[in-house]
């Protein structure tokens, strides 16, 4: 357990403004890493009010941990300008990587979660310099099976639905515990849509490169083993690593979405495989 961090803001280049939380890493020090959550939540999944969660693990383990929270979202400070998926890729994700290096003097390893494993992604292959990337950690994350809400043609539901209200009201139809801005949902439906329709997406992908680990859970209906399969399959990583968390594979259950990392289990099962991957050495 550690204690609840400060807020710090992260202010990019277009005004719009992040929470930030920072876990400094315990001795002996290791490599940093930066936290992109996924939709429908915020920085408590990685880390809980009472300082439980991945992120205080990783921190007690050594590394330097950096969780971004999304503009927009439950408590991060008041944004003016737009809160979309897109200024999160091109604005948010490249001031976090500077402050790492500026701050830590080495490139990070991006972890995210679900739809932040697919801004990671992204983010990697196509603003984040060399220098700023140590490797890349993708759980649950995928854009081409399921997600029917965010295809057309059922985003035209999802998009109405959030026109009307001014967010997508993810508590109230039992999405997730946070809502998301309009802009993030226009977004997300673009991404899936035109991904999974147009090969700019894929090709964009197939610009990585750098170590990568991927997690999917056999139990996960969100974003299910196939698509997480096919998403890493676009990559040209010189180092791949796929662990199916499964009863099958040795472990003590089939994990779904949330449970990979949120649960009990993955405390025990899934966190020690995170670290063990993040330490090995690599060319």
């Amino acid at each position: 357990m550690t204690a609840a961090a400060p807020a710090v803001r992260l202010t990019a280049v277009d005004g719009g403004v992040c929470r930030l939380t920072y876990l400094a890493g315990a001795a002996p020090h290791r490599a940093p890493v930066a936290l992109l959550h996924g939709m429908f939540t915020d920085r408590r999944f990685w880390l809980s009010d009472k300082g439980i969660g991945l992120a205080a693990y990783l921190a007690t383990a050594g590394h330097p941990v950096y969780i971004l929270q999304r503009r927009g979202l439950s408590d991060s400070p008041r944004s003016r300008v737009r809160c979309g998926l897109d200024e999160h890729l091109y604005h948010d994700v490249p001031a976090l990587a500077a402050r790492i290096l500026a701050e830590q003097a080495r490139a990070a390893t991006w972890i995210g979660h679900s739809f932040g494993g697919v801004l990671a992604a992204r983010a990697v292959a196509e603003v984040l310099p060399e220098d700023a990337v140590a490797g890349l950690v993708l759980i649950a994350s995928q854009f081409e099976c399921g997600k029917r809400l965010l295809d057309w043609p059922g985003n035209l539901l999802t998009r109405a639905i959030t026109a009307l209200a001014g967010r997508l009201p993810a508590r109230l139809v039992g999405l997730g515990p946070v809502d998301e801005p309009a802009a993030a949902v226009h977004d997300a439906c673009t991404w899936v849509e035109t991904g999974r329709r147009a090969p700019i997406l894929k090709q964009s992908l197939s610009r990585i490169t750098v170590p990568v680990l991927a997690i999917s859970g056999a139990a996960d209906r969100v974003d299910p083993t196939p698509g997480c399969r096919r998403f890493v399959a676009h990559m040209r990583s010189r180092e791949l690593t796929f662990i199916h968390a499964a009863r099958h594979s040795g472990l003590a259950r089939d994990y779904d979405h949330a449970g990979v990392v949120v649960s009990h289990d993955a405390r025990r099962e899934i966190w020690p495989r995170i670290t063990t991957w993040l330490d090995a050495p690599r060319a």
